[in-house]
């Protein structure tokens, strides 16, 4: 049992290896824009005028996730069943404010998903 899941483990290994590979560039470019988000709320820039919250952040990262990581609707649909598992647990755990947040960012990436498979569908 121990030699198949060593088995799974390394074949997984090398795959998520290759796909880093091949999008390095998307993935450095992707984590920066994050990060200077993440830096820019908090130092509370663009204020008044557009307010950077976490729910702007993670739309944001949802749709650069299309075109810098290669992201199709099964991958957005993925993100979006892990969000809404999370937001059960926070649910069940009666921490009702971030399950509610945690929602949101499934919703999101739902709604994403569905232009997505359209998209998809129609090429």
């Amino acid at each position: 049992m121990r030699k198949l899941v060593d088995k799974i483990l390394l074949k997984n290994s090398l795959i998520i290896q290759k796909w880093a590979k091949e999008r390095f560039l998307g993935l450095f470019i992707f984590n920066m824009v994050i990060a200077i988000l993440l830096l820019l709320r908090s130092a509370g820039y663009f204020d008044p005028f557009l307010p950077l919250t976490i729910n702007f952040i993670a739309l944001i990262s949802f749709i650069l996730a299309i075109f810098l990581l290669d992201a199709r609707s099964k991958a957005l649909f993925f993100i979006a069943l892990i969000f809404w598992l999370f937001a059960t647990l926070l649910r069940i755990l009666q921490i009702n404010i971030w399950a509610e947040r945690t929602v949101i960012y499934s919703f999101q990436a739902l709604v994403i998903g569905i232009v997505m498979l359209f998209f998809e569908n129609k090429k």
